[in-house]
């Protein structure tokens, strides 16, 4: 298997002004009993495959959800024929290329429910991924045409919406497309810095500095209301290159506390975005920081696990917690150090 050192949403380098990388001291060895969970975890996932390549959950045969579980395994080192599981990652990639439509957007239409942006957003993050690394015509042919449908639709304040539709959405769908368009950039593929710089400038503006958060649609965030949202704002905003800490430190020392809460045994909605979204800001922000989230990550996915190797019924929920533990390997090249 080839070795790609130093990767990893989000989900990015190579973005003008906006770029980032994670921080150089957040250097953390996974220990052999969360490596194991990972592996516990993945085995679980591929074992539900379907033959066509699919994973069927909640929401059908989603491209979302699907790609949220390719990127699973691609965040432990297995690529298209590549890997442990590089016959199941292959598999995967097959199908989501195939849910391509003439207009650029990702959807398995037949029996697939959800809302179509979010679920074309992961696919362009997975396959600027997987195209990243293989160069495969046919994917980068899909991929083209994905990031174009992303870049046509963007809001009038530099968001995006639910359905493909130049309309501006809550936190979370935006930043989903951001990731996957500096993913894409990464990758090779042309995309415009004023996009970026616009959809940021959005995303600031949803800050609240009294209470140290994003809101869902504006600044009203409110602490315990909309915290996968607010996770998923402070780690884009790392993601970009923000360097004005009144938009990092705050909001950060706010999700440790929402998560030691949790650890402790609190409850929390949306909790595995939040577990995701949460762990990649960390991770970028790095040193002691990161040090001390790592610690009760593994606490909590230890602690969580079920016999059948994931920590919930649900793949794309599994998908999230391998997607926000693997981090310290840096397999995906929008979570790269360099």
């Amino acid at each position: 298997m080839k070795l790609f050192h130093h990767i990893i949403a989000c989900l990015l380098i190579g973005f003008g002004s906006f770029s980032a990388s994670a921080n150089e001291d957040t250097k953390i060895n996974m220990s052999p009993k969360l490596e194991r969970a990972i592996e516990r975890g993945l085995k679980g996932l591929a074992k539900a495959q379907g033959t066509d390549g699919s994973w069927a959950g909640i929401y059908g045969k989603n491209v979302g959800e699907n790609s949220l579980v390719l990127m699973a395994f691609m965040s432990m080192g297995n690529l298209p024929g590549e890997g442990k599981y590089g016959d199941v990652v292959a598999k995967g990639v097959n199908y989501i290329v195939k849910q391509a439509k003439s207009n650029g957007l990702i959807q398995n239409s037949e029996g697939s429910k959800g809302p179509a942006m979010y679920g074309h957003a992961l696919s362009t993050l997975m396959l600027s991924e997987a195209w990243g690394q293989t160069r495969r015509k046919d994917i980068g042919k899909v991929l083209r045409k994905a990031v174009s449908l992303i870049l046509k639709v963007q809001g009038p304040q530099g968001g995006w919406d639910y359905k493909a539709v130049p309309r501006d959405g809550d936190t979370s769908v935006c930043v989903m497309q951001m990731f996957a368009l500096k993913s894409a950039h990464e990758a090779g593929i042309y995309v415009p810095d004023a996009v970026i710089q616009k959809a940021v400038k959005l995303v600031k503006k949803r800050y609240n500095p009294k209470t140290k958060g994003f809101g869902y649609r504006d600044a009203n965030f409110k602490p315990g209301q909309h915290v996968g949202s607010s996770a998923a704002g402070t780690c884009i905003i790392h993601i970009c290159g923000v360097k004005d800490k009144a938009f990092l430190v705050p909001p950060l020392n706010t999700l440790y506390k929402q998560f030691e809460t949790v650890v402790k045994g609190g409850r929390m909605s949306h909790f595995y975005y939040f577990y995701y979204y949460g762990s990649v800001a960390s991770y970028y922000y790095g040193g002691e920081h990161y040090k001390k989230w790592a610690k009760l990550q593994e606490k909590w996915a230890l602690s969580h696990q079920q016999k059948q190797g994931g920590w919930s019924s649900k793949h794309y929920q599994n998908a999230f917690i391998i997607l926000g533990s693997a981090l310290p390997y840096r397999y995906l090249p929008i979570y790269q150090n360099k």
